[in-house]
C-alpha cells in the first residue's frame, strides 16, 4: 500500500458458532408425486430506476463479512441500511444469481468462513460479486496462488480501511472493490466501466519519485469518460506534482488534516496539493473479525474518505436532476456527470463546485495541547498561507464544516469564494503539474497535448 501508516492495535476475534453457508435458491424438499400445486404467478414489482453513485475502490483485500458494512453497525447505526445496490445497478456490472453472495454472519469469523469456503472456492478472477446486504460490488485481480480472492489476509487489512472509509464518509455509495492494488487490469476497469463514477487510489511509489508514467488508463477515464480521480499523496513531506498517483494534472491530489483532534495539517504528508481530508480514524480493520474498529493513520484513508464526500455531493445533484446511471460520455463535447431537468454537469464543474466548497481551516481551529498529546506530526494552518498547505481546503462530510451544503449551492450558481491569493496559488500549481505532464513525463497518456479542460478560478 505504501501510503498508510501502520495502525499500533490489533482486534480480536469474537462471536459464536455459525449456523449455514450461502442459500440456494428456492430450498426445501419437492413436494411428493401426485400432491404438487400450481402457485399463483404474480407479477414482478416493477422498479424504477433511481440515481446512484458508484466509487471504485482498487487496494488489497476487503472483510466482508465486518458488521459495519451492514444494517445496524458503523456508518448505518441509527439510520437506514445499505440499499443502494439495485436491480438496476446489478444490470450494470452483470451480476446475477449466481455472483451474489449471502455469507454466513454468526460473530464467529472462522467458523463462518468454513461454512462459506465452497462459496469462497468458486469466485473467478476477473468477475463481479455483491455481497447481499451491503452496498458493496467486488472484484478480484489478485492471482496468488492459495490467496482467497477478494478477502483480505491477516497483516494486509489495508482494502478494509479505505472501503470503510468511503462508506463512513457517504453510506449511500455503491463501492466498486478491486482488489489488485497497482494491478493494470483493476485501474483498466476502475476508469473504464460506464458505470463508475469516481476512483479513489491510495498506493504509489514512496518518496513521490519524478516517474514518466502514471495509473493505466486514468488520463482516458476522467478526460475522455466523465470520472473524477481521488489519489494518495506521500505519508512524507515530498512534492506531489511528479508523483503517479496523485500528482497528474487531472488527479485531484490529497494529503493530511485532523479533523478530530488538534485541527492541523499533517506534516508527514505530500505537499502541493488539491486537498487535505481526515487523516486519522477510527476503522474496521482486520481480517478474521466481524466487529470492531481501530485508529488508523495515513493518506490511505483521507483520500477515500474525500471521495465518499464528493460522492454525497454528486448523489444529490443526480437526485435533483434525475440523472440515472453513469457518466454521459459525449464524444467531442464533454462528458456529463449530471444530466436532467435542465442541468448538465460535467466532471470539472462537479470539481469546481467541490474546490469552492472546501473548508479553509483557520489558525484559531488549531489545538495545540491536542496537538501535543495525540499529533505531534500536526502543524496549525497559518491564514495568510492557507492554500499553500492546504490547497483549495479540507473536504469533509462533517456537517460543522458545511462542505455539502456549499458544494450544492456551487453547482446551482456557481460563484467564487476563496480569496485571490487561494486563486493563484492553486492555479499555480495546476499549470506546473499541466506543465509536467505534458512536456515532460513522456511515459504520460496526455504528452504533447495542449487542450486543459480544467476550470480555474
Amino acid at each position: 500500500m505504501r501510503r498508510a501508516l501502520l495502525p499500533l492495535i490489533s482486534l480480536l476475534l469474537a462471536g459464536p458458532l455459525a449456523l449455514s453457508a450461502l442459500a440456494a435458491p428456492g430450498g426445501g424438499n419437492p413436494a411428493a408425486p401426485g400432491r404438487v400445486k400450481k402457485a399463483a404467478v404474480q407479477p414482478a414489482a416493477a422498479t424504477v430506476p433511481a440515481p446512484r453513485v458508484v466509487v471504485a475502490d482498487i487496494d488489497s483485500g476487503i472483510n466482508p463479512y465486518h458488521e459495519a458494512y451492514y444494517a445496524g453497525a458503523g456508518p448505518y447505526a441509527g439510520r437506514s441500511g445499505p440499499s443502494s445496490v439495485t436491480p438496476d445497478v446489478l444490470a450494470e456490472f452483470g451480476i446475477g444469481p449466481a455472483q451474489t453472495i449471502e455469507l454466513t454472519r454468526t460473530g464467529n469469523f472462522a467458523a463462518d468462513f468454513a461454512a462459506d469456503r465452497a462459496t469462497w472456492d468458486a469466485i473467478e478472477q476477473g468477475r463481479p460479486y455483491w455481497f447481499k446486504g451491503t452496498n458493496i460490488i467486488a472484484v478480484s485481480f489478485d492471482d496468488t496462488v492459495g490467496k482467497t480472492p477478494i478477502l483480505a489476509d491477516e497483516g494486509d487489512e489495508h482494502g478494509i480501511g479505505t472501503s470503510s472509509a468511503v462508506l463512513d464518509a457517504h453510506p449511500d455509495a455503491v463501492v466498486l472493490f478491486l482488489e489488485g492494488m497497482a494491478d493494470p487490469a483493476a485501474e483498466q476497469l476502475a476508469f473504464t466501466h460506464p458505470a463508475v463514477d469516481i476512483v479513489t487510489t491510495s498506493y504509489g511509489m514512496p518518496g513521490s519519485p519524478p516517474l514518466p508514467f502514471h495509473l493505466t488508463e486514468s488520463y482516458g477515464g476522467t478526460v475522455l469518460r466523465g470520472k473524477l480521480h481521488f489519489g494518495a499523496s506521500d505519508n512524507s513531506p515530498a512534492l506531489s506534482p511528479p508523483d503517479s498517483t496523485s500528482g497528474p494534472w487531472w488527479t485531484i491530489a490529497v494529503a493530511g488534516f485532523h479533523e478530530g483532534s488538534s485541527g492541523g495539517r499533517e506534516a508527514l504528508s505530500g505537499n502541493v496539493v488539491d486537498v487535505v481530508s481526515d487523516f486519522t480514524q477510527p476503522l474496521p480493520y482486520c481480517s478474521a473479525c466481524e466487529s470492531g474498529e481501530q485508529s488508523v493513520s495515513g493518506t490511505s484513508f483521507a483520500t477515500p474518505r474525500s471521495a465518499g464526500t464528493a460522492s454525497a455531493v454528486l448523489l444529490q445533484a443526480r437526485r435533483k436532476a434525475g440523472h440515472v446511471g453513469g457518466p454521459v460520455v459525449r464524444s467531442g463535447l464533454g462528458s456529463l456527470m449530471v444530466s436532467g431537468n435542465g442541468t448538465e454537469l460535467t466532471p470539472w464543474q462537479v470539481r469546481r463546485a467541490l474546490e469552492e466548497a472546501a473548508h479553509v481551516p483557520t489558525l484559531a481551529e488549531y489545538d495545540a495541547e491536542s496537538a501535543l498529546l495525540e499529533d505531534l506530526s500536526s502543524v496549525p494552518v497559518v491564514d495568510p498561507v492557507a492554500s499553500a498547505q492546504t490547497g483549495w481546503g479540507l473536504l469533509s462530510p462533517d456537517p460543522r464544516y458545511g462542505v455539502l451544503a456549499k458544494a450544492a449551492e456551487q453547482l446551482a450558481t456557481p460563484t467564487s469564494t476563496k480569496g485571490a491569493q487561494t486563486c493563484a496559488v492553486n492555479t499555480a500549481q495546476h499549470e506546473l503539474r499541466f506543465a509536467y505532464w505534458n512536456s515532460v513525463a513522456i511515459g504520460s497518456e496526455s504528452f504533447g497535448t495542449t487542450e486543459d479542460p480544467y476550470l480555474p478560478c
